[in-house]
């Protein structure tokens, strides 16, 4: 991995016609060319990088090359190699400004924030971070840059030796302990509990001869005593969860994860409070686990990895988020996982079976960058940074670097133009009204939850991509006059398409929103003030909509040959509300995982064609009050635009209904315990000019 432009070897070799030793033909046996040869090339693909800035890609091949060696972009691709951007200005490709081999710039003014967002340069509002602060946001699809992750892993040693002089023991971690969550006044009880079966314990060892294990801490020998065995198990269930708490707020202290005192927390050790519990659930952002700040098997199971082993797979994530754009593939497996047996038919009639792309080329380049190792990982991260630093226009860490590596062929059902279709299968579906008559709410259980499947046409085959947990509508609250009711919203079913997939989407709040909603309180200039509240609204990774949407919408082809577009703003779109996406529902759209979403509809661009419209300029906006206040709201932009050249079908499913009612109501529904003789309206909110699409 050394930098090709390094004299000191003692043997320098030419990368262009190898060492004497290096084979000098292709995997086909035919001589391979020199590498100073020009090639033809193609014009580009949507994937291509050859229209990027920098011009050339290191092009670093363990089989051909002893060190990375400089080549323009376009003659890397014709030999074979997939560029990978892993500079400091990678987005995924919904946020591009052009398509490459057309004229069709257009600036994605989401692209900017997102970058920003990936280097901690800033927070979703803009705002820059406080020095110990970080963006943990690979769950809302923003993933850091391996500037931030290298920046990380140097932290190690200060980190681990912090560890060390506050007595951490990450043997403690026991998933087997179950679920913790998070009460108010539960952690005080539980430390209470603990002294207590702890005192009495060492009391009753004391009775038992047993006072030198009392004073080497050996509390397990009260095990080998049947007297004693019963308030040993009391003392050592209430002791594996606080030494849980206890060992995982020194980590999350020495790793700045507190949100008080520069990252650095206030706390009673083994006390599972308020601070604790925000301090676990950035761990849990930090580290790709959903989660809400409540102790779980699946954040002690990574809690219980070393920072070190942690940093790697969180080096692997980011890396796998550039191969997957760079390659133009979606495949994760999640398909094969739900049709193991499914085998389609290539054109020479070989049969394959489905396969986890993401998995399969993420392994192929981390192997070819040689990150395949904990241990070696951090020197060859520094020399790709070497690699990019001797680029003195971009003297930044890994500032604009591109790579060039061999992977994994693609399956023979990739094309320029791919033949996609998508199915919801809704899954279990209820109607009925989930209270009765004395307000009582009814169980109402999903054995079969919603999927959403994205498949590929190829020689008359239909081939599942990707098989993904989605959500429907249902019961929500809505308020009307000032009042909450509940309302079904129903998810269409039925034929649709996607022929609208926007970027950065903006949600328009409709009339009726609540206004305390539409404002939230932050610091500014270290005052709390309250503000616009523009998460919801987006453009942003928070918003309604998340990152991507593609809109439901039927076509009608009229008389005079125009088509009429109807839309009842379903859409399919990604969410930071994955417990949603997990466990409950939604008003009527369709939601994926933002990670998830953004991979999809990307992947879709790349390989289908369309029209680059560009930022959409709506000039909407809210004039409201609040408490006695006013608040201004200004929305220029509904997203960034792409137009489907062909739409995409889109076909949900009726789902199996249960229950007693077939039909949803289309009527309101008074809440229970709501009292409707009389009350204050809520303050109207009065658009500064329509929307048409809302």
């Amino acid at each position: 991995m050394g930098c090709s432009k390094d004299g000191t070897r003692e043997n320098v070799v030419d990368p262009a016609h190898g060492s004497a030793g290096e084979a000098k033909v292709d995997e086909d046996g035919a001589a391979a060319p020199s590498w100073e040869q020009e090639l033809e090339v193609g014009p580009p693909t949507k994937t291509s990088l050859r229209e990027h800035e920098v011009g050339e890609a290191w092009v670093i091949d363990p089989d051909k090359l002893d060190e990375p060696r400089a080549l323009k972009i376009a003659q890397a691709e014709a030999r074979g190699y997939t560029v990978i951007d892993l500079g400091d200005s990678w987005r995924p490709y919904i946020f591009s400004h052009k398509t490459p081999g057309a004229e069709d710039f257009s600036d994605n003014t989401y692209a900017a924030r997102y970058i920003d967002l990936a280097n901690d340069r800033s927070d979703h509002d803009g705002d820059a971070l406080a020095a110990h602060e970080h963006n943990y946001l690979e769950l809302y699809g923003i993933p850091p840059t391996l500037s931030v992750v290298l920046q990380e892993w140097r932290a190690l040693p200060q980190i681990e030796q912090c560890l060390t002089d506050a007595g951490y023991d990450g043997s403690k971690f026991d998933p087997t302990v179950g679920t913790m969550p998070y009460t108010r006044k539960g952690g005080d009880k539980r430390l209470r509990a603990w002294k207590g079966a702890k005192n009495r314990l060492e009391k009753d060892m004391r009775k038992a001869k047993l006072g030198d294990a009392v004073a080497a801490g050996n509390h397990a020998a009260a095990a080998e005593v049947e007297d004693l065995q019963r308030a040993y198990e009391r003392f050592h269930a209430l002791d594996r969860e606080v030494q849980i708490i206890r060992n995982a707020q020194i980590r999350f202290r020495c790793e700045g994860l507190f949100n008080e005192k520069n990252g650095q927390g206030k706390f009673e050790s083994g006390v599972f409070d308020g601070s604790t519990t925000h301090a676990l659930a950035n761990f849990e952002k930090k580290h790709d686990v959903m989660g809400w700040g409540h102790f779980t098997s699946d954040n002690v199971s990574v809690l219980a990895l070393s920072p070190r082993d942690a940093v790697y797979a969180r080096l692997v994530r980011v890396l796998s988020e550039r191969v997957v754009s760079a390659a133009g593939i979606v495949e994760d497996g999640s398909a094969r996982e739900w049709k193991p047996d499914f085998r389609y038919t290539d054109a020479t009639g070989a049969q394959h079976e489905l396969r986890d792309l993401a998995t399969e080329f993420s392994q192929a380049a981390i192997l070819a960058l040689a990150l395949d190792e904990p241990e070696t990982a951090l020197a060859s991260l520094e020399a790709l940074e070497k690699l990019a630093t001797d680029d003195p226009a971009h003297p930044e860490q890994f500032g604009e670097l591109l790579v060039a590596v061999k992977l994994p062929a693609l399956p023979a059902y990739y094309s320029g133009e791919m033949a996609f279709s998508t199915v919801i299968d809704r899954g279990d579906v209820w109607y009925d009204f989930p209270w009765d008559a004395d307000g009582k709410k009814s169980s109402q259980p999903r054995k079969r939850h919603p999927k959403l499947t994205l498949y590929v046409t190829y020689e008359n085959q239909r081939i599942p991509l990707v098989h993904w947990r989605t959500t429907i509508g249902s019961w929500r609250s809505e308020l009307v006059e000032g009042k909450e009711y509940y309302a079904y919203k129903n998810s269409d079913v039925g034929d649709r398409v996607w022929q609208t997939i926007m970027a950065a989407p903006v949600w328009i709040p409709p009339d009726g929103t609540p206004t305390k909603s539409l404002t939230k309180v932050k610091y500014v200039n270290g005052k709390m003030r309250r503000v616009v509240n523009y998460d919801e609204t987006g453009p942003g990774y928070m918003s309604a909509y998340g990152l991507v949407a593609g809109y439901h919408v039927k076509l009608h082809e009229k008389n005079d040959g125009t088509t009429s577009v109807f839309d009842n703003q379903i859409r399919t779109h990604g969410s930071v509300d994955y417990m949603s996406i997990l466990r409950r529902y939604s008003h009527g759209c369709h939601r994926l995982y933002n990670m998830n979403a953004v991979r999809m509809f990307s992947m879709i661009l790349q390989h289908r064609a369309y029209t680059r419209e560009g930022q959409t300029q709506i000039g909407a906006g809210k004039k409201f009050e609040y408490n006695g206040s006013e608040y201004q709201m200004r929305l220029p932009t509904r997203g960034y635009k792409y137009e489907l050249i062909e739409p995409i079908p889109v076909t949900v499913t009726e789902g199996r209904i249960r229950g007693t009612r077939q039909q949803p109501y289309k009527d309101m529904m008074p809440k229970p315990g709501v009292d409707y003789s009389e009350g204050d309206d809520e303050d109207e909110l009065t658009p500064l000019e329509p929307d048409e699409d809302n």
